[in-house]
């Protein structure tokens, strides 16, 4: 059984708890401290998209600044990021129909209420993946891939990318399935997923991983979204680097190496900051910004009754 990494207090009952497994890397490598079952596999779902992206940009993806921040994106589907997937498609001649990505609605609270209101449907260009999707397609056109089968396993890109996973995670892939968003989906251990993500942001200037994690930090809302906790970390703590992924998964990366991974056992999305900006707290970068997602209040007849908070 994994600890409990969180839990809500309303007055003196603990009314709900989320257990689950967390590391914390040395700049190193090496696990500092962690928490729960490190061997048990997990599915990284987006917290992998900054490995997805750089290999998209090393195989041709023309994207820069924003789009490349796109690029590594889960995000709300404003409209600056549907601007955005455009102009990448539109660079290499093709369109939102090129997307094989899943119709659906924004990520973003916000902007799906904007979508129904206008009477808007699912589409594929707001799903919060087509960033990522619009870069491959932009990469296959640059380099002569097949544009139609690129979310195939056997795709090039698809091939580099599992291969990639697995240099930076310094494991071997013996799992594998297909993401929400209909690509390739690797299994690793947290420890391989937060030496993935902490391989991208030390990697050298001028590599395609150190690009995209530039990319991301300096253009943090068009990598998420406005009001996003992702976003709000990395503008609060200089870089920082962090991708949510759905069912509960977390990673951060700091610019001195230092590393997290986080996994939420029921996969419940609402404990994934508060857990994060412990962490922070525990590596002494915490400040009044990350301070404001370290707990919630508990709320009985509209006044606090309790806390939601992290437990280690």
């Amino acid at each position: 059984m994994n600890p409990v990494l969180a839990a809500m207090h309303r007055a003196d009952l603990i009314e709900s708890v989320h257990t689950g497994r967390l590391v914390l890397l040395n700049p190193d490598g090496s696990i500092d401290k962690s928490w729960g079952d490190m061997e048990q596999l997990i599915y990284p779902r987006s917290a992998i998209k900054c490995v997805q992206a750089a290999v998209g940009v090393e195989m041709g993806s023309r994207v820069s600044g924003p789009t490349m921040a796109l690029a590594a994106s889960s995000h709300s589907g404003a409209p600056m990021h549907i601007q955005g997937v455009i102009e990448i498609l539109s660079e290499a001649g093709l369109t939102v129909d090129d997307l094989r990505c899943p119709p659906d609605w924004p990520l973003g609270p916000k902007e799906h209420q904007e979508l129904l209101r206008s009477q808007g449907q699912k589409e594929p260009v707001v799903m919060n993946c087509s960033g990522k999707h619009s870069s491959w397609l932009n990469a296959c056109v640059h380099s002569g891939m097949d544009t139609s089968t690129y979310l195939d396993v056997a795709h090039p890109i698809q091939v580099q990318i599992k291969k990639r996973i697995e240099e930076l995670a310094h494991e071997e892939i013996t799992i594998s399935s297909v993401d929400g968003c209909g690509a390739p989906l690797h299994a690793m251990t947290l420890t391989g997923l937060a030496r993935a993500v902490q391989g991208c942001v030390v990697a050298e200037s001028g590599t395609s991983e150190r690009l995209v994690i530039d990319a991301v930090r300096t253009h943090p809302e068009m990598a998420s979204g406005v009001g996003r906790d992702v976003a709000q970390f990395m503008q609060a703590v200089s870089g920082a680097y962090a991708k949510e992924g759905a069912e509960g998964v977390q990673v951060v990366a700091l610019a001195d190496g230092r590393a997290m991974a986080l996994k939420i056992d029921d996969g419940n999305m609402r404990a994934r900051a508060m857990i994060t900006a412990r962490v922070f707290e525990i590596w002494g970068v915490a400040n009044v910004e990350t301070e404001k997602l370290i707990s919630t209040e508990v709320l009985g007849g509209g006044r606090s009754v309790g806390k939601f908070k992290a437990t280690f």
